[in-house]
């Protein structure tokens, strides 16, 4: 179970895929480190998704098919994942899920070590892994998930995975929904568009390693307060939009100088082919006080090309 549902969250975080509902500031809890949400839905159906998901069908849908029986093209729409330091990792699954999936996702978690039922005010859910391994840190994405997890079916069609026990039964009791601040005070920066088909942003100064090591890389995540992504359908293609708010603003100018520098050095290299040159002269790169933003606009035939290469 573990295996499977940390190849699902990778495959999601690595293309960011979209979210069915867009989610604003306020849908977030307060301190909040990081945030996904991806519809699977929205890709098979929307114009700039289409070839991406095709890609998806054929690279990854596929062998989760032929290995374990299970056709997440058809059984899973939607995902949604966060996590706050307090608290650790929560993710919901929607679409229809079958109970005969279920039930081989049970039977894969009870190959790898003992499953533990529980129960919560007549509902069921499930606990894999040790006591001793819960780890209520929600720093970096799903690293609670890697020796203990608490999942559920009980809420119609949803899937929900925790890293601790009180976050289930939370959730048991809201139906699978998540409360929210309400509004943007203490929670992380959220992009939208009309289309969106992707939104996610983290702290990333929660997952910076305190080895002492004060290279430029470190000192970019040190003054790195937020950062958040949106992918968009526009007209067909990809928009793509990223923000990254900075400590000091100094920090987001020598970022957003080294980015143009790159950019402009690329766009003379004749080696790479007219599409890929087109998205280096579409990027736009803009700096305001301390915030940095990046956007360009893609084919989404040549991200698939990307991605095979």
């Amino acid at each position: 179970m573990r295996k499977t549902a940390f190849g699902l969250c990778a495959f999601l975080t690595m293309l960011a895929l979209p979210v069915s509902a867009q989610v604003a500031a306020g849908d977030l809890p307060d301190d909040t480190t990081w945030y996904l949400h991806a519809d699977l839905e929205a890709m098979r159906t929307g114009d700039a998704g289409g070839a991406v998901y095709a890609w998806f069908e054929d690279e990854v849908a596929e062998d989760i098919r032929e290995d374990v029986g299970i056709d997440i093209s058809t059984e899973v729409d939607s995902v949604t994942a966060f996590a706050d330091g307090d608290n650790g990792t929560i993710v919901i699954v929607e679409g229809p899920l079958t109970k005969e999936t279920q039930d081989k996702l049970l039977a894969l978690a009870a190959l790898q070590g003992p499953v533990d039922p529980r129960e919560h005010d007549g509902e069921t859910f499930y606990f894999f892994g040790d006591e001793d391994d819960i780890d209520d840190n929600g720093d970096e994405p799903f690293e609670d998930f890697q020796d203990a997890v608490f999942v559920s079916f009980a809420v119609p069609g949803k899937a929900l995975l925790t890293g601790t026990e009180a976050q289930m039964q939370g959730l048991l009791d809201s139906g699978g929904k998540v409360a929210g601040s309400g509004n943007h005070g203490g929670a992380l920066l959220v992009l939208s568009a009309t289309k969106a088909l992707v939104q996610a942003g983290m702290q990333p100064q929660g997952m910076l390693a305190d080895d002492g090591d004060d290279d430029w890389e470190s000192n970019i995540v040190r003054n790195t307060k937020e950062a958040a992504l949106l992918l968009a359908d526009e007209s067909g293609n990809l928009a793509v939009e990223a923000q990254l708010v900075s400590h000091d603003p100094k920090m987001a100018e020598a970022i957003g100088g080294i980015v143009n520098g790159l950019i402009a050095l690329q766009s003379f290299n004749s080696e790479l082919g007219p599409e890929i040159q087109s998205l280096i002269r579409n990027t736009k790169i803009d700096v305001l006080e301390n915030v940095l933003s990046i956007s360009t606009v893609i084919d989404p035939n040549v991200l698939v090309s990307i991605l095979d290469d």
